[in-house]
């Protein structure tokens, strides 16, 4: 997968995948290595940010230059995306993912919660594979607090890692190998110190975690996808504060946290949105014990985005 071509391209073009894009340039893939382009003026003229880093994308050569031009954008089959500052468009920041990786830590910085269900929430919402990754695990662990054992028991897999000494890398690296992976998580965990662990000289800069917050330094200032050995790609992404919700509907809400999902098969209506409604499973479950309390905040907090809580 790192020398990408695409089936569906018209035979004859290079075709290739987007690794980053800075300053007008755009980083692409191709079968004879990395190539600068830039995009056509019919693509221009549209909009320059229809391409984004994952995309694959058909390259017509530049006579007489080494770079090409991005001619076509080909069909994507999956992406992470956050609204843009006026909230009025989608920003894509990695396209054709297969897989996320939410990474946190125990500590330093604490676990954001409501990020990791957020994150968590959109791979199952954009029908993607996931994962959670707890980092700078360097000593054996005892029992996992609460919060990780409710992932656990409800059906996430989780990976038990240390960039520092090597904890379970090798099982991460099987995990990534031939996928196009996204490493998402607040900014301090580790993801690029995971990173540097897994790709030989890739050598990306780890920030320390301020001592007054605890909250991790932006060390990843765009989007970028790497090549990892034996085929696939991994994603670097920005430390992200939050990850807004796009156009997803109040009621299907419930598909990007399982249990709710699960439980929602007994309520008295098909259209409930699990806060006060008459016959709720859900509500009934979250007091009986059977549903997290805090999962079903995160729940009642993303609901609020999509516009369900009024």
């Amino acid at each position: 997968m790192s020398s990408s071509t695409d089936p569906s391209a018209p035979s004859g073009h290079l075709t290739g995948r987007v690794l980053r894009v800075s300053g007008g340039v755009y980083e692409v893939d191709t079968p004879h290595g990395v190539v600068a382009c830039s995009l056509r003026g019919r693509i221009k003229q549209k909009d320059d940010r229809i391409v984004s880093v994952g995309d694959l994308v058909e390259l017509d050569p530049v006579e007489g230059e080494q770079g090409a031009r991005i001619a076509r954008v080909l069909p994507r089959h999956g992406a992470l995306t956050r609204h843009g500052v006026s909230r009025r468009r989608e920003q894509v920041i990695v396209a054709n993912v297969d897989q996320v990786a939410v990474v946190a830590a125990l500590a330093s910085p604490d676990p954001d919660w409501l990020m990791i269900d957020r994150l968590l929430a959109l791979a199952d919402l954009n029908e993607l594979d996931r994962f959670l990754v707890v980092n700078k695990i360097d000593e054996e662990p005892g029992a996992l607090p609460a919060p990780l054992e409710t992932y656990v028991r409800i059906g996430y897999d989780l990976l038990l890692t240390s960039a520092a000494v090597g904890r379970a890398l090798g099982e991460l690296e099987e995990r990534l190998r031939g996928r196009i992976t996204v490493l998402s998580g607040q900014s301090g965990v580790g993801k690029s110190s995971l990173l540097n662990a897994l790709i030989p000289g890739l050598d990306l800069r780890v920030g320390a975690v301020g001592e007054r917050q605890g909250r991790g330094r932006h060390t990843t200032v765009a989007s970028a996808l790497y090549p990892y050995p034996g085929g696939g790609y991994v994603a670097d992404t920005p430390g992200l504060q939050t990850l807004a919700l796009w156009e997803v509907a109040p009621v299907d809400l419930s598909i990007g946290f399982p249990e709710i999902l699960a439980a929602r098969e007994g309520c008295r209506f098909n259209d409930c949105l699990h806060r006060s409604e008459p016959g709720c499973a859900v509500t009934a479950a979250v007091e009986a014990g059977d549903i997290s309390r805090r999962r079903y905040e995160s729940y009642l907090g993303l609901l609020e985005e999509t516009g369900g809580s009024r």
